[in-house]
């Protein structure tokens, strides 16, 4: 890449000298050009006038100004065609096709380029490294589980487990805690358990920071282990 920079500021360098005396010689040339028609025309003019040829003075001075008008107006019409032949070519064109450059310059533009590219892909970040807060992580076990709903939607399953005895019926009164303390209280599941299920439940439910993954996996296990003791019999 910095031979590619090195190699379009030298152009750039080479090319500004170029229409420097281009337009210095243009200039130049176009200056001499206009003394020495005024020499011409003041000579013939004053030759003509000193000999009392007054016609040819008005012919002369009107000849000149006539070419003056004529040379200005061409000029001024090609001015405004090479702005609108330099405005109609199109900005986002560059010459860096096979056949504008030198094979070297080519085959050096295109593996810069190649390489630009492999950066430009490599520095994107992918959906896998992604990790939202209270998300799981694309591509992983835990891909589009939102932690916190999940936690909470465990209940309904605690509560289908356990109504495979009409004894724990939960009542509609009862928040999860009073069912939970319920459950524990005919011995349906482990007070150490239920306790630790409320306590992550409550933390998920009413508290605004967000669960990690880890606090989340640790959590399921808990809630394994309580559907065990209702009799569930999967993994």
């Amino acid at each position: 890449m910095i031979l590619i920079l090195t190699f379009v500021s030298v152009a750039k360098m080479v090319v500004g000298v170029g229409d420097c005396l281009y337009t210095s010689s243009l200039f130049i040339l176009t200056f001499l050009t206009i003394i020495a028609l005024g020499i011409s025309a003041y000579d013939i003019i004053y030759n003509a006038k000193t000999r009392g040829y007054y016609p040819y003075v008005y012919i002369a001075s009107g000849s000149y100004f006539l070419t003056g008008f004529v040379t200005v107006l061409l000029g001024w019409c090609r001015l405004n065609h090479v702005k609108k032949a330099l405005a109609n070519i199109p900005k986002p064109y560059m010459p860096i096709k096979q056949n504008n450059l030198p094979n070297s310059v080519f085959n050096l533009i295109t593996d810069e380029l190649k390489h630009v590219s492999m950066i430009a892909w490599t520095s994107e970040p992918k959906p896998e490294d992604v990790d939202l807060p209270g998300w799981g992580r694309p591509g992983s076990d835990y891909d589009e589980i939102h932690f916190k709903s999940s936690m909470i939607d465990t209940f309904s399953l605690i509560e289908q487990n356990a109504l495979k005895n009409l004894s724990l019926k939960r009542l509609p009164s009862m928040s999860v805690q009073r069912y939970i303390d319920f459950l524990i209280e005919h011995r349906a599941i482990d007070r150490g358990l239920g306790h630790a299920y409320v306590e992550c439940y409550e933390r998920a439910r009413f508290s605004e920071d967000e669960i990690s993954q880890e606090q989340y996996t640790e959590f399921m296990k808990l809630v394994l282990q309580l559907l065990r003791r209702l009799g569930y019999n999967g993994d």
